[in-house]
């Protein structure tokens, strides 16, 4: 959960204006399933865009702490993102901690409560924003250039002089609460639940980022400032810096920001789940339900292994491509058997996975599941042909610039480029890598991964009838 500021002060409204519809666009974009894909690459002014621009590597003088920026003076906007590595939920004590943090950071610091800093905010259209996942805890800065000295201000004491206000503090537990009251009643988030208890069992990453209710019942104000402590470090932290800000601004703004953090954490490793991968079609009855929904996972490999990029193509074959992969031809336009089924991959930093799923009708269950599960083994025994590669290549290389369609995405890009150690030249290699793809490599990969053997199915829905065990 994370705070998002309205913008209302007149005169710099036009540039926000231009950041929320970028915004949105890469929204459809990521959603690409319900429309052509390669009608969105044709149609692209970025598709032919390349980044001459380098990376710059930085290093702030006073703190230490590197970064990775680049220049884009296009718009007189500055944006960062950063995230503390390994500070996710999975460090919660009390489940929900993370989550709590992330809501709590922008309601208000000592010099201003909640209503004055949220005010200060859309008066001079800054954004900050906090937000946990399951491995990380990332935060963001966008502002106009001029705005950048009160954005760095106020950044500053989200961080170390957080007002963490009693009011403040009941209230957002009840807004999490409701949150999670609400999130009980979707089938999609008890499905999910599911598949992670079976999945990871006592290990963190079994829990929702949000927690449970009984837990956030038990975080205190204390509890909050704890995590900050722990979490909040240099060691762990990853930036990257985009916008109209010159090499030594930038790493200016880094110590006036994060200077004051503590080196290192003395919380322990957290170790990896140990997961049975071992095939299994589990069936959780819910007649109340109007459609059957099914999750499918799998085991994956880190963002570095050699088969990232060759299992990449072969997900996107089977189950990345929208309405144009396998699984998608084979169950719904052949068949009409479902709205769509999906694939990817999952980067967990301790169990990377591939996941999926796909919802259906209960009459339609049994022959959904079967297709899919043909399309599954059809993949790891024959793999993708020159065709598919060849053109699973081209949306991959020219698709990947529509990533960079607004100047927060490509701070969140070079952030995440820093923490997972991709090199600062990455934006010019990544279309290499894909370029070099082979067959041969693709169709490995998609032997060792596609595999029956390693293929879980959880299923929520009526399914009195069914015959599978």
């Amino acid at each position: 959960m994370s705070h998002k500021p309205l913008y209302a002060k007149k005169r710099h409204r036009w540039w926000l204006w231009v950041l929320i519809v970028g915004v949105l666009l890469f929204g459809v974009w990521r959603y690409y399933f319900v429309f052509d894909p390669q009608k969105i690459i044709d149609n692209s002014e970025l598709k032919d865009r390349t980044f001459a621009t380098e990376v710059i590597e930085i290093t702030a003088p006073k703190s230490g702490i590197k970064a990775y920026l680049m220049p884009e003076k296009s718009n007189p906007i500055v944006s960062m993102k950063f995230i503390f590595a390994n500070s996710g939920s999975v460090r919660d004590v009390k489940k929900g901690t993370a989550n709590f943090v992330a809501s709590m950071l922008t309601e208000g610091t000592e010099s201003l409560n909640s209503h004055n800093f949220k005010e200060k905010l859309e008066e001079y259209a800054i954004s900050i924003e906090y937000g946990a996942g399951k491995d990380d805890f990332s935060g963001s800065l966008l502002t106009l250039k001029e705005n950048l000295p009160l954005a760095t201000k106020l950044l500053h004491e989200t961080l170390f002089a957080s007002r963490m206000e009693v009011e403040d503090f009941v209230r957002v537990k009840g807004q999490i609460l409701r949150n999670l009251e609400y999130l009980r009643e979707k089938p999609q988030y008890r499905l999910r639940k599911a598949v992670r208890k079976e999945i990871f069992g006592m290990h963190p990453y079994a829990y929702n980022v949000s927690g449970t209710t009984e837990s956030v019942k038990t975080i205190e104000i204390s509890d909050l400032r704890a995590f900050i402590n722990d979490n909040f470090v240099k060691n762990s932290l990853y930036i990257g810096i985009a916008g109209d800000i010159t090499k030594e601004k930038a790493e200016t703004l880094i110590d006036d920001v994060f200077a004051g953090l503590p080196e290192k954490s003395e919380v322990l490793e957290i170790d990896s789940p140990e997961i049975d991968y071992s095939a299994r079609n589990i069936n959780i009855e819910d007649e109340t339900l109007p459609q059957v929904l099914s999750a499918i996972v799998a085991p994956s490999v880190s963002r570095l292994d050699r088969d990232f990029y060759p299992l990449y193509v072969a997900n996107y074959v089977f189950g990345g491509a929208g309405l144009n992969s396998r699984v998608n031809q084979a169950a719904r336009e052949k068949e009409g058997l479902t709205y769509g089924a999906y694939t990817s991959m999952s980067l967990l930093k301790r169990a990377p996975q591939l996941v999926g799923g796909f919802s259906t009708t209960p009459a339609n269950f049994a022959r959904m599941k079967e297709i899919f599960a043909n399309e599954w083994q059809k993949m790891g025994n024959e793999g993708i042909s020159k065709n598919e590669l060849a053109a699973a290549k081209n949306y991959l290389i020219n698709s990947y610039n529509l990533r960079f369609a607004d100047i927060g995405t490509l701070a969140a890009i070079l952030a995440s480029m820093q923490r997972e150690e991709l090199g600062k030249d990455f934006l010019q290699k990544r279309n290499l890598y894909i370029e070099r793809i082979t067959l041969d490599r693709v169709n490995r990969a998609a032997k060792e991964y596609f595999s029956p053997e390693k293929l879980i199915m959880i299923n929520m829905g009526n399914m009195k009838g069914n015959n599978d065990e």
